[in-house]
């Protein structure tokens, strides 16, 4: 099956339908961007259902809704890429709809997105601001969580609601005045992010390694490092983590190690 083009010129619900009318069985790959994160996933079928879906360390669910707000990248259906125990159960109908009405709250809130960098607290006199606040369950989870310490990248991997979700949260939070954005040093902003992919993809050994990537870059001070020491740092990281896990479990913590990266040392 012929299937390959751009998110900007044939959407996720047309690919959905498309591939449940041909009663296919397989799986979509999909790239795009969205703010300075890079995004590479995918999207499997069986008999033109939707039974899992891949990206980073999201849950299938989330991984699934999380692809709606890409609006371009390129896509493409492979056949021969087949998931044997099925992960999502809900219909492509139902998928589809909380997609779109992810897609819509991203759009709705693309201003005001905080970064997954971004370590907000609480405010210390809410109750100044004089807003009636209502929250829901999940806007409790988020809240709860928010210390000071914790980055938006984090709380969206605990919290269990994902990027897009927390997000949102995170946003409505900041405009009600509950929480607020703590300025943050690059030490505190970057390398605990760099630390949490690395342990959440591929455990405490691989984090030995970033650290050993660390010093071989120069990097002795962490709050003085520059984006060309990171980026060596990185590299180095890659090769010795190569060697030890292989290229295609390195793909994806590396691509979001280096829009991690990217995304910090443009907004400082």
């Amino acid at each position: 099956m012929a299937l390959a083009g751009d998110l900007s010129e044939f959407s996720l619900t047309d690919i959905i339908q498309l591939v449940e009318l041909s009663n296919k069985s397989g799986a979509v790959h999909l790239q795009g961007q969205r703010g300075s994160q890079e995004i590479d996933g995918w999207l499997y079928f069986r008999d033109g259902r939707i039974i899992g879906a891949r990206l980073g360390m999201l849950p299938p669910l989330e991984a699934a809704y999380t692809f709606f707000t890409l609006a371009a990248g390129p896509f493409r259906f492979h056949e021969d890429v087949l998931l044997e125990t099925p992960t999502i159960t809900q219909s492509n109908n139902m998928i589809i709809m909380e997609g779109i009405m992810r897609q819509e709250a991203m759009a709705h809130i693309q201003d005001q997105m905080p970064s997954l960098t971004m370590i907000p607290r609480l405010v210390p006199n809410p109750a100044s601001t004089g807003n009636e606040i209502s929250l829901e369950a999940d806007e409790w989870r988020v809240l709860t969580m928010v210390n000071g310490k914790n980055t938006v990248g984090f709380i969206a991997q605990r919290s269990g609601l994902g990027e897009v979700r927390t997000c949102e949260i995170i946003a409505r939070l900041l405009t009600s005045g509950l929480v607020e954005k703590r300025e943050v040093s690059l030490t505190e902003a970057l390398f605990p992010e760099l630390e949490r992919i690395v342990l959440a993809s591929l455990g405490p050994t691989a984090r030995a390694l970033l650290a050993e990537a660390y010093v071989r870059a120069g990097i002795h001070d962490q709050d003085s490092a520059t984006p060309e020491q990171v980026a060596t740092a990185l590299d180095t990281f890659e090769a010795s983590a190569t060697r030890a896990f292989g290229v295609n479990r390195l793909r994806e913590p590396m691509s979001e190690m280096r829009a991690i990266a990217e995304q910090v040392f443009s907004s400082l």
